[in-house]
């Protein structure tokens, strides 16, 4: 008897995150979609203290958990890392670290922006309908202000 695999209603909508995010960016590697995912997270993470990313960690799906705490380093503390408040900040982090990695996930700083835009805008609106608040405030509110103006 072969078992039957059924996926929760969570990990499908997980896996819709992913397809739109796919589509939206016009990208023929889910491979790298996840990639550039786990990037989004790892440096949102850094920005949450140890025992908020623990509480965070355990209502993600599990697909979300995994990225959440890739390259975590439990020892490394916030102030190494560097808090994230505004999306400003966030986006040259990203497009500097992708430069000093090598893994060239991001093709320049208007991709990195348009990129990380489209992926904070769908973790907003993904882990909302899940009623987790992840994004501080001021991040919440320049989101929405360059996901309009980009719009416009």
């Amino acid at each position: 008897m072969t078992p039957s695999l059924s996926l929760s209603q969570q990990e499908e909508k997980s896996i819709q995150f992913f397809r739109e995010i796919k589509h939206d960016l016009g990208s023929s590697s889910m491979i790298k979609i996840v990639k550039l995912v786990r990037v989004v997270l790892s440096q949102i993470r850094k920005s949450l203290s140890h025992e908020q990313a623990t509480i965070f960690i355990t209502s993600l799906p599990s697909v979300f958990q995994l990225l959440f705490i890739a390259n975590w380093k439990y020892n490394e503390s916030n102030e190494e890392a560097g808090s994230i408040r505004h999306l400003d900040e966030l986006i040259d982090t990203l497009y500097e670290q992708d430069r000093k990695s090598g893994t060239c996930l991001f093709h320049s700083e208007i991709d990195t922006l348009n990129s990380v835009i489209l992926i904070l805008t769908k973790l907003d609106k993904f882990f909302g309908a899940m009623g987790l608040k992840i994004f501080q405030h001021s991040l919440t509110q320049e989101l929405k202000q360059a996901a309009s103006s980009n719009v416009a």
